[in-house]
C-alpha cells in the first residue's frame, strides 16, 4: 500500500448542518484513510490547469475540485446510504511540473483501481485523462474508454497538454483505438485533419449531431451494450454540455448535452458496474454562474456513487 500523504493533501473538514436533523453528504463521506478497506468509492481532486494553459485555453480549472467538493458535501445522501462507503482521499499535491503531477495522480489512481475501488477524479484539465486511463490499463489492459467531450483531445504536440491525452494513450499503447469512444464530438471544435486521423486509427467517433439524430436514449443504450463487460474509464469533459446548463468551463459552446443527459450518463456508468474511473474535467469556476457547472459536476459524482433517487 502506498503512503497517501506522499501524494495528497487531506480534504477539508466540511461545515456541519445548522439543523441537527439534517444530514449532509459531507457528514457521511470519510476523510480518514483508515477507512480505505471498507470504502467502495474514492474521491480524488487534481487542482491544476497547467495543461489547459499549455493548450492556450483559459485558466481557472485549478479551482474546480474545491468548488465541486463544497457543493457535493452539502448535498443530502439517500436514505439507504452506507456511511464510509465513499472515502475522500483529498487533492494531489501540486506546485510542481505537470509531468510530476501526472505521475502522482497515476500512482494514486492505479493503487485504488488495483484494489477494486470505483475512483472518482475531479480535474483539473482534461490532461488528467492521461494518468487516469493509464492507471486503469495497469490493472485492466483491455479496458474500454469513453471521452464525453466536444473535442477529440488527440492533438499532435511535443508537450503533453489538455488537447493531447487520448493521442498520448493510443500512441503509448495504453488504449486500443477500437475500445475508445469519442462521444459528443462537434466538428467546428475539431480540425478535419484530426478527425480524419482519428478515423484512420480506428477510433469510434460519435458526433453530437449523430447522437441527437439517432436519439440519445437509443444511442447510449447501444453504446453501453457495445462495452459488454469490459472495465471502463469514463471521462466527462464538462465542455460537452451546452453553456446554458454549464457556463463555467474551459471552452464553452451554446450547443451540447443537457444537464439531464449528463446525470443519465453518470447513472449508466454506475449501472455498468465495472467503471473503474469516473472523471470530471474542465469545470472552470472563474466563469461559472451561480455555481451551476460545479453543482452539475457534484450531482454527477453523487449519481455515480449513489444512483438516481
Amino acid at each position: 500500500m502506498i503512503d497517501w500523504n506522499t501524494y495528497l493533501t487531506p480534504a477539508p473538514e466540511p461545515d456541519g448542518p445548522l439543523d441537527p436533523n439534517d444530514i449532509f453528504v459531507g457528514s457521511v463521506i470519510s476523510r480518514d484513510t483508515h477507512d480505505y478497506d471498507k470504502a467502495t468509492h474514492v474521491l480524488i481532486g487534481c487542482p491544476q490547469d497547467i495543461g489547459v494553459q499549455r493548450n492556450h485555453g483559459r485558466p481557472g480549472a485549478a479551482e474546480a475540485p474545491a468548488a465541486i467538493r463544497s457543493i457535493l458535501y452539502k448535498l443530502k445522501p439517500p436514505r439507504n446510504h452506507d456511511s464510509g462507503s465513499i472515502l475522500d482521499l483529498g487533492d494531489i499535491i501540486t506546485g510542481k511540473s505537470l509531468e510530476t503531477i501526472h505521475e502522482s495522480l497515476h500512482v494514486v489512481v492505479r493503487q485504488a483501481v488495483a484494489d477494486g475501488k470505483h475512483v472518482m477524479v475531479m480535474g483539473g484539465g482534461n490532461d488528467c485523462s492521461l494518468p487516469d486511463a493509464k492507471a486503469v490499463h495497469a490493472t485492466h489492459p483491455d479496458f474500454a474508454a469513453i471521452n464525453m467531450d466536444a473535442h477529440l483531445d488527440m492533438r499532435i504536440s511535443d508537450q503533453v497538454h489538455s488537447g493531447t491525452p487520448y493521442r498520448n494513450l493510443i500512441e503509448g499503447e495504453f488504449l486500443k483505438p477500437e475500445n475508445f469512444h469519442e462521444v459528443g464530438i462537434q466538428p467546428w471544435a475539431n480540425s478535419p485533419i484530426y478527425l480524419e486521423k482519428a478515423e484512420e486509427l480506428g477510433v469510434n467517433i460519435h458526433t453530437y449531431l449523430d447522437i441527437r439524430t439517432q436519439g440519445k436514449t437509443s444511442f447510449f443504450n447501444g453504446l453501453f451494450s457495445t462495452l459488454q463487460d469490459k472495465p471502463l474509464f469514463a471521462g466527462l469533459d464538462m465542455d460537452s454540455v451546452r453553456a446554458s446548463h454549464a457556463p463555467g468551463v474551459s471552452a464553452s459552446s451554446p450547443i451540447g448535452f443537457s444537464a439531464n443527459d449528463v446525470i443519465n450518463f453518470a447513472a449508466r456508468c454506475r449501472d455498468h458496474g465495472k467503471t473503474a474511473v469516473f472523471e470530471i474535467t474542465e469545470v472552470n469556476p472563474e466563469f461559472d454562474i451561480d455555481g451551476h457547472t460545479a453543482r452539475l459536476a457534484a450531482q454527477s459524482l453523487y449519481t455515480f456513487a449513489y444512483g438516481i433517487y
